[in-house]
């Protein structure tokens, strides 16, 4: 009996770690104990297993719909009393008559323990036994034996009054104690029924115990493993039993084992190469002495219910905090749920649009058909992707993108819907500014390059098909340049506004107008009937060119020179009809400027030769036709010499080709980056020479193409060429044109840096004969300004250079930059720029470019003082 009881506690102390109990479960349906799931306020009978049904006589529906003062015969007062002593006695069950449906009367012990069911009420698990037999055995016993001992009294007092009758009661006693061995016999038979009967009952608890899902591990007082259920055994398998083992060393470093009991105290366990965490419970098992007997501790794994609250939380989390709107809906495509987001972008809060479906955003913009589609492709395919325009709460129509996906059963059927999506608007904003800034120019809100290729070429497929004319005009605004220098690029601007404004309004609605770049403009005449339509239009834009332009108070006039091609007549190729407009535009000028000219048979020639040359200049490289020469650059006071090394080149088949020739061309070809590379490794491996030669500092200058610079990275290159040729950093100046600042680009910017970080100087050429210089010294690491010989060759007679000059060097001098003056041919024009403090000079005066050897001549001769 106290194994039973012992492990009757198991079960009850583990009933109440249990969080949940269902009337359904076939562990408490089936179960032989006679169980009942009782709400301890009112009394009412939740559930009952069949053992119960069977016990009471009642069925388990009418059972649910009793109350257990229904059953129970004792008065609520009778109930206290008999807790009380259940409770003086240290008894963890209760003994009370219940009635049964026959209305017999049984007496049973009933073990209760509270458990919190899935509502979070606290319920009553009863497990009533019916101990009538044993009660009544009992009261049988003790009247036995009070019977035999007032018969024995009875016995002896008479045969000490009667002696004669001695050996009659003498017999009369044999035979009463054989009637009670008799009995005794028969309560024997009984008390081994029901220790038989008590032994299943306990081998069924046994059963419940070990079928437990959770780990149970009773103790002694001091902590040593008395036993353990099933499920420990599994879980600790492959380790040594852990009966007599102290629970310290199975929990190693859990607050449970200090302390005298404990509620879902987490613990993380290494079980099976595994990681677990567990809920402890630990609670004190008493025996009816209220004396110790041990500890139960109850370990619920909880490892994937903890799991499953992180990734419900991370879930919510994403649903709540994701920048994109979530719709859910149901199959018949009911809004159930919506997040954040989704308030946010379209102003609805959850509780105006759930159970509405989403065709409350509809905002016309689509028809039935296009979401006849949408759902068609979501039932084949299950995922739907685009563009849809909704409506605001506000009324406003916005675009978004839209992600939906079906959710399919277990059967294949749409479960529900959930759609994800951006509001789209500054990003469609963006594409179009985008667009915008690919195809047109930001200052005057023409055609851009790109643009008018992209027009020009579906143009003339158009042309081809149609057998119709195209005329292309390339316009050039003369004088802008002087305009630009003398009253400042802002003013500038304002004129190219004007003046694409004024091109415009000549030509007709069907008519491309580009600005290709500068002061360059081009035209695309489409479906063109007779030439005089052309050279209307061409007169009408010289005669609004040449009229004065007003620009914030200043007066400025121009004037154009126009070049135009016609298709078919003149070519069927875009790039060769665009060659010769540019051809007839620059003819146009030779004839004078504010003219236009057609392009001709004479400018065909031209183009030829400019055919021959590009062949020509193929070969050069190959057959080592390229040389370089070398002009002297000399410090104001002499004690530094540098030399600028300048590219020649003499063809087999052409002859002598000026550069002013042939470099353009080769940056059109990308020639430049091969010639480009053999430059720069000449002029240092030469200027390394001269460098141990001279006793003063030397440096050499080298031009680099803005070609260079946009397809290939000229800082590795200088940093390969002056590790290979061995000439310090400090020794090598680039010259670099405008054109390559022009670009404003980060990639040219960062490679002029990293330039300027090896110790190699910068030079900007021709410096004021461009755009925006000013801008150009405070952005990019420049180190010397080069003066071009336009403003020098005036000098010093004429005012205007001679300020110029002056305000150049003085401005130069106050940002730390050096300057060059190029073209010097006389000595009235060296004695003004030392006198305005020029640094360096350069040209005919000092020395024409020169060879290799000559240079060496030349180099010794300085050094002498000659």
């Amino acid at each position: 009996m106290k194994i039973i009881k012992i492990i009757l506690a198991y079960l009850l102390l583990f009933s109440g770690a249990v969080s949940a109990l269902s009337a359904d479960d076939p562990l408490f349906v089936e179960h032989s104990a006679v169980m009942l799931v009782i709400n301890p306020q009112s009394g009412q009978i939740i559930a009952a297993n069949k053992a119960a049904e069977k016990f009471y006589g009642y069925s388990r529906a009418t059972l649910e719909e009793m109350q257990i003062q229904d059953i129970n015969q004792l008065n609520a007062e009778q109930v206290a009393e008999e807790r009380a002593l259940a409770a003086s006695e240290g008894r963890n069950y209760f003994i009370f008559r219940h009635r049964l449906a026959d209305d017999a009367i049984r007496t049973v012990s009933v073990y209760s323990t509270p458990f919190v069911d899935s509502t979070g009420q606290t319920q009553l698990l009863s497990i009533i036994h019916d101990i009538s037999a044993q009660r009544e055995l009992q009261d049988s016993l003790w009247y036995y034996q009070n019977n035999l001992e007032e018969q024995v009294a009875a016995q002896t007092q008479e045969i000490q009054q009667m002696s004669n009758l001695k050996m009659l009661l003498l017999a009369l006693i044999i035979a009463l104690l054989l009637v009670s061995i008799l009995v005794l016999g028969t309560l024997l038979f009984r008390l081994r029924t029901a220790k038989r009967r008590s032994e299943a009952q306990g081998a069924r608890l046994e059963a419940i115990f070990n079928g437990i899902d959770d780990l149970l591990i009773f103790t002694d007082g001091q902590g040593q493993i008395l036993s353990v259920n099933k499920r420990v055994e599994d879980a600790f398998a492959g380790h040594d039993t852990l009966l007599n083992q102290p629970i310290a060393e199975v929990l190693h470093g859990s607050a449970s084992v200090e302390k005298t009991t404990c509620y879902q105290l987490s613990y993380s366990l290494q079980l099976a190469e595994k990681l677990s965490t567990f809920s402890i419970t630990k609670t004190e098992v008493l025996d009816i002495n209220q004396q110790l007997l041990g500890y139960i501790y109850v370990l619920q794994d909880i490892t994937e219910r903890l799991a499953r609250e992180r990734e419900q939380r991370l879930a919510q989390t994403v649903f709540d905090t994701t920048a994109e709107g979530v719709l859910v809906s149901d199959k018949d495509n009911r809004i159930q749920m919506v997040n954040r987001a989704f308030s946010q972008i379209t102003g609805f809060e959850s509780n105006e649009v759930l159970g509405q479906t989403p065709a409350m955003f509809n905002s016309g913009h689509h028809s039935p058909a296009y979401f006849n589609k949408l759902y068609q492709t979501l039932h084949e395919r299950g995922h739907w992707e685009g563009e849809i325009w909704n409506r605001r709460k506000t009324g406003e129509v916005y675009p978004s993108w839209l992600q939906v996906s079906a959710v399919f059963d277990e059967q294949g059927d749409i479960e529900m819907y959930v759609a994800l999506f951006n509001d789209i608007t500054s990003r469609k904003h963006h594409e179009q500014l985008m667009w915008q800034q690919a195809n047109f120019d930001t200052l005057t809100g023409l055609a851009n390059r790109h643009h008018y290729h992209e027009k020009f070429d579906l143009a003339l497929v158009a042309a081809k098909e149609n057998h119709t004319r195209l005329a292309i005009c390339f316009i050039d605004l003369d004088r802008f340049k002087a305009i630009n220098d003398t009253l400042g690029h802002h003013i500038g601007d304002l004129l190219l506004i004007e003046a694409a404004q004024r091109i415009q309004d000549c030509t007709r609605s069907s008519d491309v107008v580009a600005r290709l770049g500068g002061d360059e403009f081009a035209i695309l005449l489409t479906d063109i009937k007779h030439i005089r339509d052309v050279e209307t239009i061409a007169n009408k834009i010289l005669h609004q060119l040449s009229s004065q332009f007003l620009l914030e108070g200043h007066e400025a006039f121009v004037s154009g020179s126009i070049g135009i091609t016609f298709y078919p007549d003149d070519g069927d190729d875009r790039k060769v009809l665009l060659r010769n407009a540019d051809s007839a535009m620059y003819k146009a000028k030779e004839h004078g400027r504010n003219c236009f000219q057609f392009y001709t048979s004479v400018m065909h020639e031209s183009a030829k030769a400019r055919s021959q040359l590009e062949g020509a200049l193929h070969k050069a490289l190959i057959n080592e036709e390229l040389s370089v020469v070398y002009q002297p650059i000399h410090a104001k006071d002499n004690e530094r010499i540098g030399c600028e090394a300048l590219l020649r080149w003499q063809s087999e088949t052409l002859g002598a080709i000026s550069p002013a020739e042939f470099i353009p061309v080769s940056e059109e070809l990308g020639l430049i980056l091969a010639m480009g590379e053999w430059v720069l490794f000449q002029a240092c491996k030469q200027a390394k020479i001269w460098c141990e030669q001279s006793e003063k500092p030397f440096f050499v200058t080298v031009n680099v193409s803005s070609t260079q610079f946009k397809r290939q990275d000229v800082s590795v290159l200088v940093a390969t060429v002056l590790r290979e040729t061995g000439l310090p950093s400090q020794s090598l100046t680039l010259e670099i044109t405008e054109n390559v600042l022009a670009d404003n680009s980060e990639h040219i910017l960062s490679q002029l840096r990293a330039i300027r970080d090896m110790g190699v100087e910068l030079a900007i050429d021709d410096f004021g004969t461009g755009y925006s210089s000013l801008s150009y010294l405070k952005r990019f690491p420049l180190s010397k300004l080069k003066i071009d010989k336009e403003f020098i060759s005036d000098l010093p007679n004429d005012a205007e250079d001679r300020a110029l000059v002056s305000a150049i060097i003085s401005m130069a001098a106050n940002l730390n930059l050096q300057v060059v003056a190029e073209g010097v041919e006389t000595a009235e024009q060296l004695g003004l720029l030392m006198q305005l403090g020029c640094d360096f000079t350069q040209g005919y005066l000092h020395a024409q470019p020169l060879a290799v050897d000559e240079f060496d001549v030349y180099l010794a001769r300085f050094s002498e003082g000659r």
